[in-house]
């Protein structure tokens, strides 16, 4: 009886499913199409099959949901115009995420929404006309013409077929969708889990929450920013300085510090022809991006007393002192871990990303697409005899397969012969060194880009922390708890035009007598004006790595503790 029972309960369910299958199929292509066939043209687009799948029979699974629960829970009345709210909700978002899709090749996202919140209705009507066009306008008024047929006239409700038929039909669908959305749940719970990453409606809703909290916050941290600057010194005149800001770099990974791993070819033929200097003991102020970026740029250091913020930065002395400022990046332009740089861009004269996005996106681009704003940058310096540039690059962060193309792939897990990995630990080792040898390539080509100006000109490298690489333990990526050292162990290069060691060879002198100096770079904001010839009140040379008054002596504090005695002694 009981089987009979579950076997009655089944056959009931499966044609009650093929029924308002039947009945509503306009409404749940609708759902369905609505709902997931932009990320599955997305995942199609960059070759992920199974997601396409999982996704494409994931939706399937969401439509029939949708569709039922607005079939059995409300009236017949209510039904109707909840439905028609719900369609008319995810049509928008669809719309949206269509075009970003379209024009960026990406989802709808935090970056999207908040380029929105620094736009005016002007600028908008400018975008949509540009962009959209009148073929956007008329295909989106085709897709409502279709969707009203689809829900109006119903044309495969007089398609026959026998009751048995209907529940096979009914329990393939139920099944395959189900078994993929199980699939889902394990395989990729960041989109089944993720809160708002299933649909463009969520997606839509949950990047618009973000984007006005970001706003905020970054209102906020603007209203407190200090911009009072008094220069009491100004007696700089290099025509460009250049800061090129890397990632997550742990010099032991560059064979130009001694790694066995052969990754900066380029930067050791400069060094060869003696072109750069690299300095030996340098170590970041924190292992984090936002923490680091808040004191490499200001006055804020271990001992200070008062936020970042409140300190004058580097790119509002710049300007003070008659530098036409610069900032080029390719992380993030916006979002909880943008905010800090977003802030040194919006107070530059020129800033450019090389696309929308935000904290909480990996769609990032490899740091090649930086060359064309740094070529931008400088055939747009014009008649401005003072230049400052910071280029923000990706550089080595997680994961490290993404910041590389194929062709830069040199390394994979036989390369690395060191014992006491793992293959998947070489593997991950053997990316990490790719990603290096193609922080090389851009850091070597932003230098030639910078040397065929022929002008007075200094480069400065130096990323934002290090990054653990298995080097000791199984630790992988930079924390700040218990930091290790090769999460704060960074490189610090420099590269002087011909005429930049004409014109100043007192600096470069001092350049080079300095590369064994232990140094912080939360003092580096006194090292770039001791370089430029620009002081501050705040500006102190005992911190300025290439002063011959600079302090051998000063605790470097990383987390309470001081790096020399309790993380390099300690050998972490």
């Amino acid at each position: 009886m009981e089987k009979n029972s579950f076997s009655n309960k089944a056959a009931d369910f499966l044609q009650k499913t093929a029924d308002l299958v039947r009945e509503d199929f306009g409404w749940l292509m609708l759902f369905w199409l609505l709902s997931c066939s932009t990320q599955v043209i997305k995942w199609g687009m960059m070759g992920k099959t199974d997601l396409v799948m999982s996704m494409a029979f994931t939706g399937l699974l969401m439509a029939l949901f949708a569709t039922f629960i607005t079939k059995w829970i409300f009236v017949p009345k209510a039904s109707k115009i909840i439905r028609y709210i719900l369609v008319v909700l995810l049509f928008a978002a669809f719309i949206i995420e269509s075009f970003v899709l379209y024009q960026y090749g990406a989802l709808t996202g935090v970056g999207t929404i908040n380029s929105l919140f620094e736009t005016n209705p002007e600028e908008s009507a400018e975008f949509l006309n540009t962009f959209v066009g009148v073929q956007g306008g008329l295909l989106a008024v085709v897709i409502v013409a279709v969707m009203y047929c689809l829900v109006k006239y119903k044309p495969w409700h007089k398609l026959e077929t026998d009751a048995i038929s209907q529940k096979v039909i009914a329990g393939i669908v139920v099944v395959v969708s189900s078994s993929y959305a199980i699939y889902m749940c394990f395989a990729y719970p960041g989109i089944m889990f993720g809160g708002d990453n299933l649909t463009p409606l969520t997606r839509l809703m949950g990047a618009t929450s973000t984007a006005w909290k970001n706003h905020v916050a970054y209102q906020e941290l603007q209203a407190k920013l200090d911009v009072d600057i008094h220069l009491t010194k100004n007696d700089g005149h290099i025509t460009n300085i250049v800061f090129i800001l890397g990632e997550s770099t742990n010099r032991n990974h560059m064979h130009l510090y001694g790694y066995q791993m052969e990754n900066t070819p380029n930067l050791d033929e400069l060094y060869k022809k003696g072109e750069i200097v690299f300095f030996k003991d340098v170590v970041s102020a924190h292992s984090t991006t936002v923490a680091s970026l808040s004191k490499i740029f200001t006055f804020c250091d271990h001992e200070s007393d008062k936020p970042w913020y409140d300190y004058n930065n580097l790119i509002d002395i710049m300007n003070a002192a008659g530098y036409k400022t610069h900032w080029l990046s390719n992380q993030e332009s916006s979002g909880i871990w943008g905010n800090v740089a977003q802030i040194y861009a919006a107070h530059s004269d020129v800033s450019h990303y090389t696309q929308i996005r935000d904290s909480k996106e990996d769609e990032g681009r490899v740091d090649g697409e930086l060359f064309p704003l740094v070529d931008n940058a400088i055939a747009g310096i014009g008649d401005s005899k003072k230049n400052f540039f910071v280029v923000h690059l990706m550089g080595a962060h997680l994961a490290y397969y993404n910041r590389y193309p194929f062709e830069f792939a040199k390394f994979n897990e036989t390369s690395i012969t060191l014992p006491g990995f793992n293959d998947e630990q070489k593997q991950v080792i053997a990316q990490y060194d790719n990603a290096l040898f193609y922080n090389d390539y851009i850091v070597s080509g932003i230098i030639d880009k910078f040397r065929e100006t022929n002008s007075d000109t200094i480069v400065i490298y130096l990323p934002d922390h290090g990054e653990a690489v298995y080097d000791e333990g199984g630790v992988n990526g930079h924390i700040e708890e218990n930091p290790s050292r090769h999460m704060i162990e960074v490189p610090l290069i420099m590269w002087a035009s011909e005429k930049f060691k004409q014109n100043h060879p007192e600096k470069w002198a001092l350049i080079q007598e300095a590369i064994q100096n232990p140094y912080m770079t939360d003092d580096m904001i006194h090292t770039v004006l001791d370089i430029a010839d620009i002081h501050t009140a705040d500006f102190d040379p005992t911190k300025s790595i290439i002063s011959r008054s600079f302090n051998k002596l000063r605790p470097r504090i990383f987390d309470d503790k001081d790096y020399d005695r309790e993380i390099l002694g300690a050998g972490k």
